[in-house]
């Protein structure tokens, strides 16, 4: 039973996490925290934290050269998905 609790515990806190975001409409969809929250449950908390840090970075560098390279701000909405994956396998060489 602990076995359950602790996971469901590890897959829980993404959620509670990014759910304001999701509220607010300010950049994820519910797709994104799910994938977050099936990411800590099985690979921790400690590497997910890692991915949604570098995943914005990665998202943020590749809108600013999109940007530039159409010469206008990029108001269409982004498939976050692309970013966290890419993120996720970046960090699996980092050491």
């Amino acid at each position: 039973m602990m076995g359950i609790a602790y996971f469901i515990l590890k897959a829980a806190w993404p959620i509670f996490a990014l759910s304001l975001l999701y509220i607010l409409g300010k950049g994820l969809g519910a797709g994104d925290i799910k994938l977050f929250s099936v990411m800590s449950s099985v690979v921790g908390s400690q590497l997910t934290v890692d991915v949604m840090v570098t995943s914005v970075i990665i998202a943020g560098c590749v809108i600013l050269v999109l940007s530039l390279y159409r010469k206008q701000l990029i108001k269409g909405k982004l498939h976050y998905s692309f970013y966290m994956t890419a993120a996720f396998f970046l960090l699996q060489f980092k050491s």
